[in-house]
């Protein structure tokens, strides 16, 4: 996993590195603004426009005027300003000033008044401002500096983060007055405040560039996010023994009461069973049976009445209450019943979760290491209106940590939270996923773990990432915008193929 290091952290971070891996400021400046340059020429060519770099007094200043010079000798028309705050600079921004001879660079040190440029809509403009070091909102004279960048019609490159932007929460910001970047660069890990929705006008397109620090410096730090990756999941993958069919096959069961919903119930079943789970049953309408079963031979509808069923629900592995369980009361009835009866993880989505919506106090009693699969509205319904991701993210660890619970918020960028107060961030996927059915078939993938033995937040994150592959492995043979959940279902063999190769 990509640990998610908090503002402050990063001077941690960056000492660690200086006494482990013997990288000074100077090297670590000087390898963070030649790989900025490398990712800058594959964004913009150097002809064709003017290059305007507003660097402040902080460590994003240092990058800044080391990207500038870099991207002089590499045949951009360049002109950059030094921006003084109090009056002077940090130690890593006076350092990175002094090594500039007059013949690398155009360089205009600002300390009062500042004359504004005449920018063009086709230059370019990196913005060194502040970077991560703000905890307050931006005052003074940056404030109409600030207001000129973002009115100019340029393109701005955010250095870290864009400047006025808070590295975590955003809710007590002035947002009115932040850069509105077309791409945010940071270096070393990605930023809290890139995952949340509301600040997507100001970041845009984001990446992290990594610039070698070891992973015993970085182990040194304990943190609270972190970004999945193919790697961390693919150590997780069960390796099957060729004796395993000689064991007790895990179990799931879908329980769907109302009719109409025999489409949903195929899908979230088929992804269980594609996902590698040997026992699939489904409670089913009796009217829906033969349908389900002629379309999906290797699904189990039980022959037992539904209360011998629901009274035998500890030989499952999991039970499933998504859509298609019904709102009335008589589901509601069943959920208390198997909240009563059953010690076995639930997981819930859509119909579940109105339920308990509806009788918020059935919450309490949900068994550990139950699975919540939520849209941000859904949380909205099930506990109370938030104003933003940020504000969201931490009720939603408070709720898990105090049921012992998993909760996977979905969206752009999928969050897991886990009791712990861990968030795991996964950044695959497109936009094909919000096709009719795509979260019928998360819900299956994430039962289909859960019944081939994987542990809730194991069986959480991997089954994410395994839809998110297959969206992704889909739109590179064909397009997102025609991704279907049928196709998504057919996709996730060549996703467990992938994620094998590492």
């Amino acid at each position: 996993m990509q640990k998610i290091y908090t503002g402050k952290q990063r001077d941690d971070l960056y000492r660690l590195a200086q006494q482990h891996d013997h990288l000074s400021p100077e090297d670590r400046i000087e390898r963070a603004a030649r790989s900025f340059e490398q990712e800058f020429r594959r964004l913009y060519p150097p002809t064709g426009h003017t290059i305007y770099v507003f660097a402040g007094a902080g460590r994003s200043g240092a990058y800044a005027l080391g990207i500038a010079r870099y991207l002089a000798q590499r045949g951009y028309t360049v002109c950059s300003y030094l921006f003084y705050r109090e009056g002077k600079l940090s130690e890593e921004c006076e350092a990175v000033r002094k090594s500039i001879a007059e013949e690398d660079l155009r360089l205009e040190e600002i300390y009062t008044d500042f004359t504004p440029p005449r920018i063009q809509t086709a230059d370019v403009l990196i913005d060194g401002l502040f970077g991560a070091e703000l905890s307050t909102p931006l005052f003074g004279g940056y404030l109409g500096l600030v207001d000129f960048l973002n009115a100019s019609g340029a393109s701005i490159v955010s250095i870290e983060l864009p400047s006025g932007l808070f590295a975590e929460d955003n809710s007590g910001n002035d947002l009115e007055h932040v850069i509105k970047a077309k791409y945010t660069i940071a270096f070393d890990s990605p930023y809290l405040a890139f995952y949340f929705e509301e600040n997507e006008p100001y970041v845009g397109e984001w990446i992290y560039l990594p610039q070698g620090i070891s992973p015993r410096t970085q182990d040194s730090l304990e943190v609270s996010h972190y970004q999945v990756t193919d790697t961390a999941l693919e150590g997780v993958l069960k390796r099957h023994a060729r004796f395993s069919l000689n064991h007790e096959p895990g179990k799931v069961l879908f329980l769907t009461n109302q009719t109409g919903s025999a489409g949903k119930t195929l899908l979230a079943t088929k992804a269980a069973l594609h996902t590698g789970c040997s026992e699939v049953h489904a409670l089913v309408p009796n009217e829906e049976a033969l349908a389900l079963q002629l379309a999906l031979p290797e699904l189990t509808l039980p022959s037992a009445p539904k209360a011998s069923v629901l009274a035998n629900l500890n030989t499952y592995q999991t039970i499933v209450i998504g859509e298609g369980s019904g709102r009335s009361e008589e589901a509601v009835a069943t959920l208390r019943e198997i909240l009563i009866t059953s010690s076995r993880p639930l997981l819930l989505s859509g119909d579940g979760l109105q339920l308990l919506a509806r009788e918020r106090s059935l919450l309490e009693r949900i068994p550990i290491d139950s699975v919540l699969l939520l849209s941000p509205s859904e949380f909205d319904s099930l506990t109370t209106t938030h104003r933003s991701d940020a504000e969201r993210l931490d009720r939603a660890l408070e709720l898990a940590e105090r049921l012992d619970i998993y909760i996977v918020l979905r969206g752009a960028y999928t969050a897991i939270c886990l009791p712990s107060g861990v968030t795991f961030f996964d950044v695959a996927g497109n936009s094909g996923l919000r096709s009719t059915g795509c979260t019928e078939v998360l819900l299956g993938v994430i039962a289909g773990l859960l019944g081939d033995g994987y542990k809730s937040v194991t069986a959480a994150t991997l089954g994410v990432h395994l839809c998110a592959l297959a969206a992704e492995l889909y739109a590179g043979r064909y397009s997102e915008r025609s991704l279907t959940a049928t196709a998504l279902i057919d996709q996730l063999s060549s996703a467990y193929r992938q994620l094998e190769a590492y």
